[in-house]
């Protein structure tokens, strides 16, 4: 073998032994960092076993407690506290901004009543009261021109609702039926709240123990017959047996259809109440209030003073809307009361006013 073909063979089994080794190191490494370390297991701690001391010993951390705060019930007047803090607010505000000039007064107080939803009759009405009855110098002050206000909106409330004063319970509310079922239409524009109300109405019947038809008369909505099935339900479960039903005939796309049924099989089964739900309809829909028209009229076919109570339910947010939708249900129904929602959302509420003022009709809830 010549001296070349030795440098050959040198330079190749170097050249296989630099590319063995470039294989082989990572291999290497990433064997070693695979590898896991050696787990040392301690020495088990002797078992002890609790006794009703050591428990009682035992100190929970504060992090880790879990403290159960109870709900609390609101009154009435805890929940319109905001109406009351942002309207008599306002018109005590009136007087700290403008205290020397008793004309821009009386121009603060007539906004915050017309911003307050009481519709323009009643504001007139507020107004002439202390402008009539409050003297110059009592103009300026904030304590007469309040008690001029309450004095006067007593006035439009109290002989609306002398014959309920004392009402403990909505049975009291609803003018019974001299003999078989009294019927309960409720009426109003789509989301007032309607079918939550006639679930209120009829738990509070059902735990007096009376006896209560639930007429599923919204056919244009799917999902009205279901919610008041979950309503019923409910009311059952929280009377000693089911008082409750739910008339909701499948294929009936006629709610006069509904209500006439349901005012039949009532009478015959000798139901206490009948609560005849409606499809929500906006004031100016003149052939959906026809309709309605239609359901209250078919209903006297089997019980001719039937319903013995039409009320309207109205949303408190709507404002002057809410005081229009009464005005026009009333002169297609004759509605004989008013249910108010969402009173303690709304900073304004003098709707409720309005709507009595205007309508000489009660607010029943």
């Amino acid at each position: 073998m010549n001296s070349s073909t030795q440098d050959m063979m040198m330079y190749l089994v170097l050249f296989v032994g630099v590319l063995v080794l470039a294989i082989a190191v990572p291999i290497t490494i990433s064997l070693l960092k695979k590898k896991k370390p050696e787990t040392i297991i301690p020495q088990a701690e002797p078992v002890q076993v609790a006794t009703t001391a050591s428990l009682e010993e035992k100190v929970i951390p504060e992090t880790e407690k879990v403290v159960v705060v109870p709900e609390k019930e609101v009154t009435v007047s805890e929940a319109l506290q905001k109406t009351e803090e942002n309207f008599f607010g306002r018109i005590k505000k009136a007087f700290s901004l403008n205290s020397s000039e008793k004309k821009k007064v009386l121009d603060e107080i007539e906004e915050v009543l017309y911003t307050s939803d009481l519709g323009p009759k009643t504001v007139v009405r507020l107004m002439d009261k202390v402008s009539d009855d409050l003297s110059k110098s009592e103009m300026m002050d904030l304590g007469k021109i309040k008690n001029a206000l309450e004095s006067e909106m007593n006035l439009i409330l109290s002989p609306v609702h002398e014959a309920q004063k004392n009402s403990k319970t909505v049975m009291d509310l609803i003018s019974k039926s001299a003999s078989g079922p009294t019927v309960l239409m409720v009426v109003g524009v789509n989301g007032a709240g309607k079918t939550t109300s006639i679930g209120k109405i009829t738990a509070q019947l059902a735990s007096l123990n009376q006896k209560v038809l639930v007429a599923a008369g919204d056919t244009f909505r799917a999902a009205a017959g279901g919610q008041l099935k979950v309503w019923t339900d409910r009311a059952n479960e929280k009377s000693s047996e089911s008082l409750v039903e739910i008339f909701w005939p499948e294929n009936t796309t006629d709610p006069a259809a509904v209500a006439f049924d349901a005012v039949s099989k009532a009478k015959a089964k000798n139901f206490d109440y009948v609560i005849l739900d409606t499809a929500g309809r906006l004031h100016t829909q003149s052939n959906l209030m026809d309709e309605l028209k239609k359901v209250k009229r078919v209903m006297t076919k089997v019980i001719p003073e039937a319903p013995h109570e039409t009320w309207i339910v109205l949303d408190a947010n709507s404002g002057q809307n809410a005081l229009n939708q009464a005005v026009e249900f009333n002169k297609a129904l004759e509605i004989s009361g008013v249910v108010l929602t969402k009173m303690d959302g709304t900073a304004k509420g003098g709707v409720a006013l309005g709507v009595v003022d205007q309508l000489q009709k009660p607010i029943k809830l």
